[in-house]
């Protein structure tokens, strides 16, 4: 692959036939099938060094892809047959073999289901992509950042113009959008494709971090920071359960992660998140179970039977919340006792203060509306030859590689009915 960091202005721009802004995963998959499909293509990055968010996601392993995925398995404020369509078009089991047989990549699926590289190296996924770019002829314009980009109606049909950093400029025939969205900003994410959807018009749902740490209302449960266990968390509006989310579970001194609480955190994060509680369920337990568990207890003391179960400290916690004292046999428990323990065990009230933002959030929810793009191009609607990519658009996957595999998916759309668009269009001339 070609590339270059050093631009400066020219009085003749070049043009190019597709431009892709961002080369993290959504944008890597569209210039790729774009330049397969014999398109030419330019891939733009910020970064010295594409795939950021690749190198650091899975705990610096990669987790590519889930290894199971339903519909269920994602959210949107837009329309739900539109998304089955869109992953309909690439199902999970061929872009597992994408990766496996034509990057070359041997893959691995652990226990919690996620799909790892088999060498836990998230380098080869990357290398990967970028060797097949190179083999596709892609050009890889690094190092800079676009400031802006213009529609306008230029020479040899350029449709858009994308000033630089340096202030050099390029002209193109189509853009694709995979500039991802405000978190984890280290990454080179600040929001572009956002700020440029809404100054043309285009809707832009609220965004809002997800997959995002949790932070206590209560500092007592930083005291049992690096505890951690399985839960189910429940998320509610008044009477309305919102969501819920079983996995496992980490204190932290501030507050609460872990994949269940990253899960849950996306209705805790949006706009008017402040009036939704989150409660507990200890080991995923529900309040009958816990009855069971704690019935027949004898001349056991409270402390002693439950720390068979829940690690010591949490406990001490639950225990003083319930205001039951440790030492207490269960067989001495009065009614008022054991629903408060049950209620502490199943249903454990945890405040929110906020959350960690989108410094340490593993993705943005919202984002430009699925109803303002094309289902079967994901071309605007307003804005021919603009199409959009992966995180930037309103759809937000689970943890577990859901929304890498929607990078995926969503990137080799674009690219494709990028490349299709210009391909019609020389042919007609």
């Amino acid at each position: 692959m070609n590339t270059s960091q050093q631009h400066s202005p020219s009085a003749n721009p070049e043009v190019w036939p597709i431009a892709v802004i961002g080369a993290g995963a959504a944008g890597l998959l569209a210039a790729l099938f774009a330049a397969r499909a014999g398109a030419q293509v330019l891939l733009c990055e910020t970064r010295p060094k594409p795939g950021a968010k690749i190198r650091v996601s899975g705990g610096g392993r990669c987790n590519v892809l889930p290894s199971q995925s339903e519909l269920d398995d994602f959210f949107t404020h837009g329309s739900r047959n539109a998304l089955r369509n869109l992953f309909a078009s690439w199902p999970l089991a061929q872009v597992r073999e994408f990766f496996e047989s034509d990057l070359g990549v041997a893959l691995k699926v652990e226990e919690t289901g996620k799909v790892f590289p088999v060498s836990d190296d998230p380098r080869e996924i990357v290398d990967g992509l970028l060797g097949a770019c190179a083999t596709a002829g892609v050009r890889l314009r690094a190092g800079e950042r676009v400031t802006a980009l213009r529609c306008i109606d230029g020479p040899a049909g350029a449709r858009f113009e994308l000033e630089f950093e340096s202030g050099a400029l390029v002209r193109a025939r189509n853009v694709i959008l995979a500039t991802g969205g405000l978190s984890l900003p280290k990454t080179g994410s600040d929001g572009f494709g956002f700020a440029l959807a809404q100054s043309l018009g285009l809707r832009v749902e609220a965004t809002y971090p997800a997959l995002v740490p949790l932070l206590a209302a209560d500092a007592g449960w930083g005291e049992l920071a690096g505890v951690s266990l399985r839960v189910e968390l429940r998320a509610r509006a008044g009477d309305k359960l919102l969501g819920a989310s079983a996995g496992d579970f980490l204190f932290t001194h501030r507050g609460f992660s872990g994949p269940a609480a990253l899960d849950i955190s996306r209705f805790l994060a949006a706009p008017g998140g402040e009036s939704v509680r989150l409660e507990a369920a200890w080991l995923a337990f529900d309040a009958a179970e816990w009855e069971r568990r704690l019935s027949g207890g004898g001349v056991r003391a409270v402390g002693g039977a439950l720390r068979e179960l829940l690690p010591r400290r949490l406990v001490t916690r639950l225990t003083e919340l319930a205001a039951v004292p440790l030492e207490r046999r269960l067989a001495e428990l009065t009614r008022d006792e054991r629903k408060r323990l049950v209620t502490a065990l199943a249903a454990c009230p945890l405040a929110i203060a906020g959350n960690e933002g989108y410094r340490t959030a593993e993705v943005t929810a919202g984002g430009v509306a699925l109803d303002e793009v094309a289902t079967k191009t994901l071309e605007a609607r307003a804005v021919p030859g603009l199409y959009f990519a992966g995180e930037v658009l309103d759809v937000v996957g689970r943890i577990g590689g859901f929304n890498f595999l929607w990078a995926w998916v969503s990137g080799r759309k674009a690219g494709m009915a990028a490349a299709s668009a210009v391909l019609s269009a020389d042919a007609a001339r």
